[in-house]
């Protein structure tokens, strides 16, 4: 008959397990790497979030221009007397001054302003009209140039160069001027991620015909080879 053997019970290893200051210690190594990593994420969201609201200024410019083009919205009344040089004046007509900083209460859709001196429009994404502390809003810029031919009142009957900036409604809302950019750039960075809330989001100069232009117009107005 076989006797059986006793076996010896284990010891435990006086190694099992994680201490409390192994423990604090990969805790401290996390936070470490979070606090790292954050700053990245935040500049990630923070571009994607202007990337999303300069596209949204782009559609709400050509969504003007189209309205003008074809009617449904009224041509703006901030005129510039600009002479026909065969196009070389554009880019003095590009530097138009920006509007000034007010406290906007527009109707959806609409201009809240159009004068001989500023015409601005509201583009409501935030539902009941534009307003100068909403962050979503944005707000139009449109100038006009009229020639010393025809009538310098209502000039529309005529071919005219159409200016448009897009800027963010809280833009307006205190003291600081708003600035222009160069031809067709967008929201100066201040640095990665971040923008200048007083320039303008987008800029576009376009041509706004009226009737069936000739090939000389479009010479003194364009420039031809």
């Amino acid at each position: 008959m076989i006797n059986p053997q006793k076996q010896q019970p284990l010891s435990q290893s006086s190694d099992a397990g994680f201490t409390i200051m192994e423990s604090l210690m990969a805790m401290l190594i996390i936070t470490i790497l979070m606090l790292g990593i954050s700053p990245m994420i935040v500049l990630g969201v923070a571009n994607r979030v202007q990337s999303r609201r300069v596209e949204l200024a782009v559609q709400a410019a050509r969504a003007y221009i189209d309205g003008v083009r074809s009617g449904a919205i009224e041509h703006p009344e901030h005129k510039l007397e600009m002479e026909l040089d065969a196009g070389k004046n554009r880019s003095e007509f590009a530097k138009t001054e920006a509007p000034k900083p007010s406290n906007l209460t527009c109707d959806k859709n609409s201009y809240c302003d159009n004068e001989n001196d500023k015409s601005i429009y509201c583009v409501d994404l935030d539902d009941g009209g534009c307003s100068s502390d909403s962050s979503r809003d944005l707000i139009i810029q449109a100038f006009r140039s009229i020639t010393l031919l025809g009538d310098p009142a209502n000039n529309t009957d005529k071919s005219y160069f159409l200016g448009v900036r897009v800027y963010r409604a809280d833009a307006f809302k205190d003291n600081g001027d708003l600035s222009i950019g160069e031809k067709g750039a967008k929201a100066k960075a201040i640095g990665p991620g971040l923008s200048d809330r007083k320039a303008p989001l987008v800029e576009m100069t376009t041509e706004i015909t009226t009737g069936t232009p000739s090939y000389s117009d479009f010479c003194d107005r364009l420039g031809c080879q």
